[in-house]
């Protein structure tokens, strides 16, 4: 006797009335989400349903569709499956008219064509019907989209090393009167392009240091972006031919916020080389010693 526990399947949404029920059902791990749907009566149980697989790429344009109440919006596809005395067809069909939207699904014999397509053959053996308001058609749409995107996030989560990695926010400080927004509007533009967020100086100068230039401010312990994506003053190698130690205010960081070690020669010079070829720097160290170990595999297998 086997123990195995049935497969299942996360329910995304389900409509439910007095004769009818459609389900939206994950099948997300094939790229597909799954419609079931039946007709029955209370107290009988079900006398008809049927099921139908559609494509996350459809689904996304045909809940998207539903979700902001796409006037006319009509949407049909054929599928089916091979078997051994032929083919079984199924039909789906989404058509808005007026203030209903009907989803309908069609099982039945199917033929399959020279292209591997499959085809109705004949009269259906079940049709299922269900009916929506305009709202409870948004509220499915809504709520199958959502789903579908939380998919996405966890999907670029899972394969975040062959997407790459984001660019960091920019960092602003919080100012406590509640007016660093009509600071940001006045200020100058930044490098970035956005109004440069700027702070009184402590001993009293004013927002501009001796230079005459805005100070831009940071939060404590995390520099701005554009401070850890600057190049440090001392970069250039000495007469000697070595480099010299830069200064603490003026290190290189990662992404991340941590330091370059400057008395490191391979890590300054990793973090270059992934600072050059993608414009940006490093988001961690692991980040740049990663791309510079690819790097080394790529120079030894050409030489």
């Amino acid at each position: 006797m086997s123990t195995q526990s049935p497969p299942m399947r996360v329910r995304i949404h389900s409509h439910v009335t007095k004769t009818r029920f459609l389900h939206v059902e994950s099948s997300l791990e094939i790229g597909k989400v799954r419609l079931f749907g039946g007709v029955y009566r209370r107290g009988a149980g079900t006398s008809a349903h049927g099921f139908h697989f559609v494509d996350l790429a459809d689904a996304r344009v045909i809940f998207a569709a539903l979700a902001r109440a796409e006037p006319g919006f009509s949407y049909r596809e054929y599928k089916g499956t091979p078997t051994d005395s032929g083919a079984i067809s199924r039909v789906l069909t989404v058509q808005t008219k007026g203030d209903k939207v009907y989803i309908e699904l069609k099982n039945g014999p199917g033929k399959l064509t020279p292209t591997g397509a499959v085809t109705p053959a004949g009269q259906a053996e079940t049709e299922v019907n269900v009916s929506f308001k305009r709202y409870e058609a948004q509220r499915l749409g809504a709520a199958v989209l959502a789903y579908l995107r939380a998919w996405d996030v966890i999907r670029m989560l899972e394969y975040r090393h062959a997407t790459g990695q984001p660019p960091c926010y920019l960092l602003v400080p919080a100012g406590s009167n509640g007016g660093e927004e009509s600071q940001s509007e006045q200020a100058p533009a930044g490098r970035n392009g956005a109004a440069a967020n700027t702070a009184p100086a402590a001993n009293g100068a004013g927002a501009n240091g001796a230079s005459g230039r805005p100070v831009a401010a940071a939060p404590a312990g995390k520099p701005d972006a554009e401070a850890r994506s600057r190049p440090a003053a001392s970069d250039k190698p000495a007469p000697n031919g070595t480099r010299p130690t830069p200064p603490a205010d003026d290190v290189l960081r990662y992404g991340d916020g941590t330091a370059v070690d400057p008395a490191n020669e391979a890590e300054r010079q990793a973090f270059e080389q992934y600072r050059q070829a993608h414009n940006r720097v490093p988001a961690s160290k692991a980040h740049s010693r990663a791309y510079y170990q690819k790097q080394l595999a790529a120079a030894g297998s050409a030489s």
